[in-house]
Order: C-alpha cells, then sequence, then structure tokens
C-alpha cells in the first residue's frame, strides 16, 4: 500500500471568498441557504446550497468568508477573520 494513502485523510483548506448574494429558503421543514460567492483566486461567481447548520448566522453579500469544500462541493462556509 503507497504511503500517501490515508483513509479519513486531512481536509483540504478552505478557501478564502466573498460572499455575493444570500437567499433563504425552507425546504421539508428544515431550512437552508443558496449562497453566491466568489473565490478570491477565481474570477468567475460560484453557488453553493447549505443547510443552516453548514453555515454562521446571518450571512450577509460582502461578509469575508472561508469556503470548504470536498471533492468539489461546498459543506461549510465560515465567516473570516479580521486581520
Amino acid at each position: 500500500m503507497s504511503p500517501k494513502f490515508v483513509r479519513g485523510g486531512a481536509r483540504p483548506p478552505a478557501k478564502p471568498g466573498t460572499i455575493l448574494q444570500v437567499r433563504p429558503y425552507e425546504l421539508h421543514g428544515t431550512r437552508y441557504f443558496a449562497v453566491f460567492y466568489r473565490l478570491d483566486d477565481a474570477p468567475e461567481p460560484r453557488e453553493a446550497r447549505l443547510s443552516f447548520d453548514m453555515i454562521y448566522d446571518d450571512p450577509r453579500p460582502g461578509d469575508q468568508v472561508l469556503v470548504a469544500s470536498v471533492l468539489g462541493v461546498v459543506d461549510r462556509i465560515q465567516r473570516r477573520e479580521a486581520s
């Protein structure tokens, strides 16, 4: 077995970005957000749909965030700490 393979290995680092638009909605009683964002290193806007527990409270356009994804699927957005 290759020493590079690690089952359940480290997650890829989150990428910095900016929220462009947020649209809350509800599906079968669960709150979700459709979030349009732009990564700092990529010019094209992207969209992620996340349940309320995968994003911080009260996301707003213009927020600086860290976008975490696995295999290209966003699974968490957190507010970026001001430096």
